[in-house]
């Protein structure tokens, strides 16, 4: 690969799109759109249809394309365009495989804003076979495997949206004895104006206190990064926490006895709430489902226990994840524009929720229980892809395994 320097500082062609490190999909060699030229000020590089668009500004974030057209972009992406005999198709995938992130990752400079840099990452030796045909026979392989993880991870997008919208109506009008949602046209009666908006009159509306039974935030000493082994001890990261559930790996390994503290072991039921993140991550909930044991909770987490008499834990996710619940913890989350941002126990505390009583919310989870089930197959198939396309990588990037150019059609991909 050979680093492009060609710069554009004025008279940029305005018919040539724009990119930047935000329209570049994280993990995956996937544009998320693009801004006109005009639209950035400072220096752009300039790359060609085919060049690979890798970023180096945090390269840990794995921001790495094959552009499908000619454009402008930062100058904290590396154009990179294939010497004599590579393939761009099969260039694209090794600028997308782990080994090449973490060595980008490893040589980076700056401890805020960490950079690579070409000069030291151009020294990591990969493999290449010298037939063309074997190069593209490696990307056919692994477009296909690229192609079914888009494909489903487009039906979970989808199945989300309607998901999303289920909620809404769920939350807001609720189910009534007969599991009809209730209709505030209709029946106008049946609702009441609250401080979160419309909702039904047999709803209560109160601070969230009011069926918390406790709250809880952990410790975070300082360990290696790294989860821990079967059976040990492992302290929750902040990233465990998505709405999608709660992802059990994310952990660094506590290997010293003294902060092995039970009291905050994560137990099923649990709700965990993002206490300190990023400003668009703050306030995320989870539901804990059968975690493995020997989980501490951090500092950067608190965990909510609800009264089971008056609530249901799972009913309660959902409810933290509205647009209402979410609005509060947004205007009382403090930190400057930007960078972290932190919300305190009373803030949560004093979150004002409508609910419904817990027999109606057994039903709205009940209506919502057969898309999760379809949503949780579908990722437990995602992740499934993934691993088979990890591997695949390292197996084919490495020359252990060898495809044969017989897989190739009449025209094969670039």
């Amino acid at each position: 690969m050979e680093l492009q320097n060609k710069k554009a500082f004025s008279g940029k062609d305005l018919r040539l799109p724009y990119v930047g490190l935000e329209h570049i999909a994280q993990g995956a060699p996937t544009l998320l759109g693009t801004a006109d030229s005009s639209s950035s000020v400072s220096v752009n590089s300039l790359f060609e249809k085919d060049d690979i668009l890798f970023g180096k500004l945090r390269p840990n974030l794995r921001k790495s394309l094959r552009a499908p057209f000619r454009g402008y972009c930062s100058t904290d992406i590396l154009v990179l365009r294939c010497r004599e005999g590579i393939v761009p198709g099969f260039a694209g995938h090794v600028f997308q495989w782990q080994r090449v992130f973490a060595a980008a990752s490893a040589t980076a400079a700056g401890t805020r804003m960490p950079r690579a840099s070409w000069d030291d990452l151009k020294r990591l030796y990969v493999f290449a076979p010298k037939s063309e045909l074997a190069q593209e026979a490696i990307a056919t392989v692994l477009n296909a495997v690229e192609d079914a993880i888009a494909k489903t991870g487009a039906v979970i997008v989808k199945l989300r949206q309607l998901r999303s919208g289920m909620l809404d109506d769920l939350l807001t009008r609720g189910l009534d004895e007969k599991g009809q949602l209730r209709d505030p046209v209709a029946h106008p009666e049946w609702f009441q104006e609250s401080p979160v908006g419309r909702i039904p009159k047999v709803w209560r509306f109160s601070a969230f206190s009011e069926v918390l039974d406790r709250i809880d935030s952990g410790k975070s000493p300082d360990y290696a990064d790294c989860p821990a082994p079967p059976g040990e001890w492992g302290l929750l990261k902040v990233s465990a926490i998505w709405p999608e559930g709660f992802r059990a790996n994310e952990n660094k390994w506590v290997t010293k006895a003294m902060h092995k503290n039970q009291a905050y072991e994560v137990q099923d039921g649990d709700l965990l709430i993002s206490r300190s993140n990023t400003y668009a991550l703050v306030g995320l909930v989870c539901l804990v489902r059968k975690p493995p044991p020997r989980l501490l909770l951090c500092d950067k987490t608190l965990r909510l226990r609800v009264r089971l008499t008056c609530a249901s834990p799972h009913f309660f996710a959902l409810l933290l994840q509205t647009r209402s619940a979410r609005r509060q913890i947004e205007i009382h989350a403090t930190g400057t524009s930007g960078s972290m941002k932190n919300i305190s126990q009373n803030v949560i505390r004093s979150l004002k929720l409508a609910y419904p009583l817990p027999e109606e919310q057994h039903r709205v989870l009940r209506e919502l229980a057969p898309l999760d089930e379809s949503l949780a197959a579908l990722g437990r198939e995602f992740d499934k892809l993934t691993s088979i396309k990890s591997g695949l990588t390292t197996d084919l990037l490495t020359g252990r395994v060898r495809v044969p150019e017989s897989i190739l059609s009449t025209e094969a991909p670039g």
